[in-house]
């Protein structure tokens, strides 16, 4: 799409190959037409860095906007943040993480691998560092205020062809097929230190082990995780057809992840957590369970309900399902970034419930 657009697209593939990145140097020097980074983390924008410390005219995309380092942070021209939560904390009117909201100060690594062990062990460590990390954040903040007006709202887009509806038989009633383990450097200098290495979707594991006590009692419950391996795309949409509901929050960081539109438009309600600022339609398609707070008691009777308004949300979400493929399509999207970087608002359907003052608005 970006191709059919003009835009000639340039693909890293390994940071640590000097050849590469003065094969980068080259093509980016050869013009100053303006350079957009994205789907890439702190390493290899590391590696970047002496090559757009000279040139700059750059704008970074963040998906986790959080773990992105600084001095890219501070020096793009446009900041395009996938998740508006990132808008919200850097222009001051709200933290990442909802004051209250229980983050565990250590969770014990789900596989044995070496990133998920390295940040369990990390975690303690990070905790008793994060205020004097916390106190440097301060200083950096002061370097680093961003006009709103340069912070662009580019949310996940989403495609017919992409989620097909089947005509799978429902087998479980309750479904898990997302991460229960989100662990990051909070590099951002807007970003809370002691947020390190914790797990940010304890909540969704939490909930899905909440849920998984009662199945056979009466309900039926699939939990990918026990196949040991993440599910190919086609097998994910098979067994979230296959579902009546499927847990889905956005982490204890309120992030808008795909799923959510991925669940709706396969015709899957959602239980879980909505989000404070963005998809108001999503109120529309699920059941809101206050995970942290909830007891295995109190949760049964709540997926008895869930049950009894299965058909009715169903109904919800494949009536969103054509509005979002219009609401999210890439090319649309597309369009609506470029009203923001010409000062307009983002549209309506968007966004929900903001604060006076925030960017986008």
């Amino acid at each position: 799409m970006l191709r059919e657009r003009g835009v000639a697209v340039c693909l890293l593939k390994n940071s640590a190959d000097p050849a590469e990145l003065a094969e980068i140097r080259k093509l980016v020097f050869q013009s100053d037409r303006h350079v957009i980074l994205s789907r890439l983390g702190g390493k290899e924008l590391n590696a970047l860095r002496p090559i757009f410390e000279s040139r700059r005219n750059f704008s970074l995309v963040v998906d986790d906007w959080w773990s992105m380092p600084g001095w890219f942070n501070r020096h793009a021209d446009y900041l395009i943040f996938r998740n508006y939560n990132g808008m919200i904390v850097r222009a001051g009117l709200g933290p990442l993480v909802p004051a209250g909201a229980g983050v565990p100060w250590f969770c014990a690594p789900e596989k044995m691998a070496w990133y998920p062990i390295a940040c369990s062990l990390l975690r303690g460590p990070a905790l008793l560092a994060s205020p004097f990390w916390n106190a440097l954040k301060a200083v950096q903040r002061r370097s680093d205020q961003r006009d709103p007006k340069t912070m662009i709202y580019f949310p996940f887009p989403i495609a017919a062809e992409d989620v097909p509806l089947g005509t799978e038989k429902l087998e479980h009633d309750f479904s898990n097929l997302g991460g229960t383990c989100g662990y990051w450097v909070m590099r951002d200098a807007h970003s809370p230190a002691e947020m390190t290495f914790a797990n940010l979707y304890y909540d969704r594991k939490r909930l899905i082990e909440l849920i998984g006590q009662f199945e056979g009692n009466p309900f039926t419950v699939f939990d990918w995780r026990r196949n040991g391996r993440f599910l190919p795309f086609d097998e994910y949409a098979r067994e979230l057809r296959k579902s009546r509901f499927t847990v889905a929050t956005g982490g204890y960081h309120l992030a808008s992840i795909p799923k959510y539109l991925e669940y709706i438009c396969l015709g899957t309600p959602i239980i879980g957590a909505g989000l404070p600022y963005e998809y108001p339609w999503l109120d529309e398609c699920m059941v809101s369970v206050d995970i942290m707070r909830t007891t295995p008691a109190q949760l049964k009777p709540q997926l008895h309900a869930a049950l009894d308004r299965y058909e009715k949300l169903r109904e919800q979400c494949l009536s969103w399902r054509d509005k979002l493929f219009k609401l999210y399509d890439i090319h649309r999207l597309l369009e609506i970034a470029q009203l923001q970087i010409d000062g307009q608002p983002v549209p309506p359907g968007y966004l929900k419930n903001l604060p006076t003052g925030a960017p986008g608005s």
